[in-house]
């Protein structure tokens, strides 16, 4: 059998979606182990991506206390939302503006929320040591998380994995074999300029969408054969996208430009990932006698827009944190996308949790087709 992949990708709160998909293919398989052979993931899908490593010695436990665990989320799960906290944030922002810096005592201020409570959630959720268990007992050939780091600016995966897999290093990338820790899955999950960079040795990494460019490579440089990919992003019609480009609008918020500006951070790489990947294996197929292979994918994208899902979500989040979006331009009908990234929370999880597991329900035979059974 060959060795199947789960590439999971960033996108916040929207990362739900990836939850119910995984889950809708175990009840479709039945396998409780060895369902996935290779996990990888970066930003909010390494969230998923560690849950599901250390919990692969039982998929139907990994996969329903995962989709339990999303339910219940709320946004003071993931970032500190006491008002002297947003306060405090928001006054050594204002003052490293208006005055240089000069009220930062040498240091500098790169974030607008305090992620600490993200940490003592994976702390709390996840035993790293059963990842290495996992590996050892052969329930999971490789695990791997993309991150960015920002002295470099190069995109570095740590994994673990079996003992014949070797590092690899490309332009701007490359891996570092790793004993897990929280620090690890907090960094690939920093969304920047909200969350903090996460310091990792000597050095600090962030979000690893920023520069993920091919993020379909860790899991084939990890032993996968086959790949599954749950990206987050609906696919708009190319009519649609012209009509929206040239339709009337006012000059747009702080948050729009910033929701723009995570889209292409985190939704435009995976697409272009699994065309190229596409593209390569019909070269190999129509060129038999060559020495690659073809991988095999299976591509998973949500059926409906997930930004615009986030729609009247806003009065459902906690007061601190509508006053902080409500200050970046959000409303209930302008900046979703950026909302969209920020709304842990059940009134916009839950549905895309459901959405997730309809769409994947719905491909039933092709998934069947896919794992062989």
């Amino acid at each position: 059998m060959k060795k199947i992949g789960l590439v999971m990708t960033g996108g916040g709160a929207r990362a739900a979606y990836q939850v119910g998909v995984v889950r809708a293919i175990y009840e479709i398989i039945g396998k409780k182990t060895s369902l996935f052979d290779v996990i990888t993931g970066n930003s909010a899908g390494a969230l998923n991506a560690t849950y599901l490593a250390g919990h692969a010695e039982n998929w139907d436990v990994a996969t329903h206390n995962l989709v339990e665990l999303w339910r219940k989320l709320k946004p003071q799960n993931v970032y500190d939302l006491r008002a002297f906290k947003i306060t405090d944030l928001g006054a050594k922002w204002f003052g490293g503006a208006l005055f240089g810096g000069l009220t930062s005592k040498g240091g500098s201020f790169n974030n607008l929320l305090d992620t600490k409570p993200l940490l003592e959630l994976i702390q709390r959720e996840v035993n790293f040591d059963d990842i290495t268990d996992c590996i050892a007992s052969d329930q999971l050939y490789g695990f791997g998380l993309s991150t960015t780091n920002y002295n470099s600016g190069s995109s570095v995966v740590f994994y673990e994995g079996h003992e014949t897999i070797k590092d690899w290093a490309r332009s701007d990338r490359f891996s570092v074999r790793t004993k897990f820790k929280a620090q690890h899955v907090l960094a690939s999950s920093a969304i920047p300029i909200f969350f903090p960079p996460v310091q990792i040795g000597n050095s600090y990494f962030g979000d690893g969408c920023i520069r993920q460019t091919t993020p379909l490579s860790p899991a084939i440089h990890l032993g996968a054969e086959k790949l599954v990919a749950i990206g987050i992003r609906y696919p708009h019609q190319q009519h649609r996208m012209m009509d929206l480009s040239f339709s009337p609008i006012g000059n747009p918020s702080i948050g729009q430009i910033i929701g723009v500006l995570l889209n292409a951070i985190f939704l435009d790489s995976l697409e272009g990932d699994v065309e190229r990947l596409m593209r390569i294996n019909t070269l190999v197929e129509d060129h038999p006698k060559t020495h690659f292979k073809t991988i095999p994918i299976l591509m998973f994208r949500p059926s409906l827009d997930l930004g615009s899902m986030s729609q009247m979500k806003s009065e459902s989040l906690p007061p601190m944190l509508r006053y902080l979006l409500k200050g970046l331009g959000v409303s209930d009908d302008k900046g979703l996308d950026l909302l969209s990234y920020l709304a842990f929370d059940e009134s916009y999880t839950i549905p895309l949790i459901d959405l997730g597991f309809e769409d994947a329900m719905k491909r039933k035979d092709e998934i069947r087709e896919f794992f062989e059974v």
